[in-house]
């Protein structure tokens, strides 16, 4: 007897002695629908909403105490070589279906040689009524949406090794004797393994934790910071997953990617050495292009690198670690990092971006480092105060000064040796003096060697 047979003659029944089963049946019998039943248990195929080509095998239990537990299934294996990466994409939607189903549940289920993702939704029932039915299809229909439209394409990008369903249906596939009409869809992450150079899985790790350092550090708040602070207690993962939570799409695709090259040989065994080194070279790579974290091949050691690369990288380091350093942009692919002293913003480093090198302008007790006494026009302050003569000797660069944006790769310095007597005013207005601005300019190259002499005329 089929399931609408069955219906039809219980039909009149009355509601007295009404079981979850049977309030499953009617729902199936009211959506038009004749699933396969084996015991309490009701299997159907749904198709998707936005894509009727993909069809989700959906299986609805009965449990004692009323409990119901709706179980879907997408559509797509995932392979064990890059379940980790995928999962990444699982949790973020997992967090996001709470907020619409919080009895949904989305995991990776472990099957033969891959993996399934699935949305398990477990519902208790403390009393059933004539409404009972259209609740379970709302269930039904809830968990699969969670699956479909624009999750299902995200999901699928993240499968196949891609950065959005547009692009991996763009690639060329092939045509087997599989599911979805014999298509065979090309792997995005066996491409980008090719490509990449031959790194240990935990440079990549540590390359990887770069990445999410410097999304957090450019992304999070207060609160994404001591969210990432708990969860790198945990695991190496769930640190990931902070980042991965607020990327872009093309970062989740980087993070996907370098994911699977941190696992890419299979070895169990972490050099820490190498998780460092990727770490520290990964985020100097992120100042610039974030996706040469997979396909630069990066310096082998610091035995390699000169003392302005060095210092570019500790830099470049030293955002991530809350000291007070800020980077400002002189155009050019040159910055300016400035640090706090005196209670003021300081000019200490200028950084070329294309060398990957840096240059200290002025050092911690405000002399400047570029200069010498050959690199300013005496000649041309001549009549000017002793005091300021004598900060122009020191090479002080105490009081307020500014490196002008870069143009053809040299850039005006003004340095200023007098302030006017606003300078010395209080709060309150009191403590102005009758001084007059002194300033000299001149000119530096990338490197901050002086181009164009210090003189008193701009």
């Amino acid at each position: 007897m089929g399931l609408f047979d069955f219906f039809k003659n219980t039909d009149n029944d009355t509601q007295k002695g009404l079981t979850l089963e049977d309030c499953i049946v009617k729902m199936f019998v009211s959506a038009g629908m004749e699933p396969y039943r084996d015991g309490n248990k009701f299997s159907v195929v749904v198709l998707g909403k936005h894509y009727t080509f993909i069809a989700f095998i959906v299986t609805i239990s009965c449990m004692e105490g009323n409990e119901l537990c709706v179980y879907v299934r997408f559509p797509e294996t995932v392979r064990k070589d890059v379940a980790s990466a995928v999962n990444y994409e699982v949790k973020r939607l997992g967090k996001e279906a709470v907020e619409t189903l919080p009895e949904a549940q989305v995991r990776l289920l472990e099957k033969g040689d891959g993996y399934h993702i699935i949305v398990e939704t477990v519902k208790k029932f403390e009393e059933l009524s004539d409404s009972t039915p259209d609740e379970i299809q709302n269930l039904m229909n809830h968990s699969v949406d969670i699956l479909d439209g624009k999750n299902f394409e995200s999901l699928f990008s993240a499968i196949f090794g891609y950065k959005s369903y547009e692009e991996a249906t763009k690639m060329p596939v092939e045509y087997t004797g599989g599911y979805r009409g014999n298509v065979k869809f090309k792997d995005g992450y066996r491409q980008n393994l090719d490509d990449a150079p031959n790194l240990s899985d935990s440079r990549f790790a540590g390359r990887l934790m770069a990445c999410a350092m410097n999304i957090i550090a450019k992304k999070g708040n207060d609160e994404i910071s001591e969210q990432a602070t708990e969860a790198i207690q945990k695991s190496f993962d769930s640190y990931i997953q902070i980042a991965y939570d607020i990327a872009n799409e093309e970062e989740r695709d980087l993070i996907r990617k370098l994911r699977c090259l941190a696992k890419a040989k299979n070895k169990d065994d972490t050099d820490e050495n190498d998780f460092v080194q990727g770490k520290m070279e990964g985020l100097v790579i992120c100042n610039d292009n974030p996706w040469d974290l997979v396909y630069e091949e990066g310096k082998s050691n610091d035995i390699d690198m000169s003392e302005e690369e060095k210092l570019y990288r500790e830099l470049c380091f030293s955002q991530y670690q809350g000291l007070p350093l800020v980077q400002n942009d002189l155009g050019e692919d040159m910055a300016l990092v400035t640090q706090v002293i005196g209670r003021y913003w300081k000019p200490r480093y200028l950084m070329d971006k294309e060398a990957r090198c840096a240059y200290e302008f002025m050092s911690i007790d405000e002399v400047l480092q570029i200069v010498t006494d050959e690199d300013i026009d005496w000649d041309s302050m001549k009549g000017l105060p002793q005091d300021a003569f004598d900060r122009a000797k020191a090479h002080s660069f105490h009081f307020p000064g500014h490196v002008y944006q870069y143009k053809n790769g040299v850039a005006e310095v003004e340095w200023q040796l007098n302030p006017d007597g606003m300078y010395y005013r209080d709060d309150d207005g009191f403590g102005m003096t009758d001084d007059e601005e002194i300033n000299l300019y001149g000119a530096i190259d990338r490197k901050g060697k002086v181009v164009k002499k210090f003189t008193l005329k701009r």
